[in-house]
C-alpha cells in the first residue's frame, strides 16, 4: 500500500465552497420577500432559528366491499 493520498477526492486545495455576496446584490436580483437557500451551519453561526416545516403527509386507504369488482385505492396528500 501507497502513503500518498489518492487525487480526486474531495474538494481540490485552493477551491472555495462559498462566497460572499452583498445583501444588497441579492434584493436587487430577488427582491426583499424572496427565499434564498442557506446551510443550516451558517444559520446557527448568524443564531437565527427557523421553523422546520413539517414533510408531506399521505393517507391511503384501499377499498375491497366487492370480491369481484377492480381494487380502487383512495389517498390524500396534504
Amino acid at each position: 500500500m501507497s502513503d500518498t493520498a489518492k487525487r480526486g477526492r474531495g474538494r481540490p486545495k485552493g477551491s472555495t465552497s462559498f462566497v460572499k455576496v452583498r445583501l444588497s446584490d441579492l434584493n436587487s436580483q430577488f427582491g426583499p420577500n424572496a427565499t434564498i437557500c442557506v446551510s443550516k451551519k451558517w444559520l446557527d453561526g448568524v443564531g437565527i432559528e427557523v421553523e422546520d416545516l413539517p414533510a408531506p403527509s399521505m393517507v391511503i386507504s384501499s377499498s375491497t366491499d366487492e370480491p369481484d369488482s377492480e381494487e380502487t385505492i383512495q389517498f390524500v396528500i396534504h
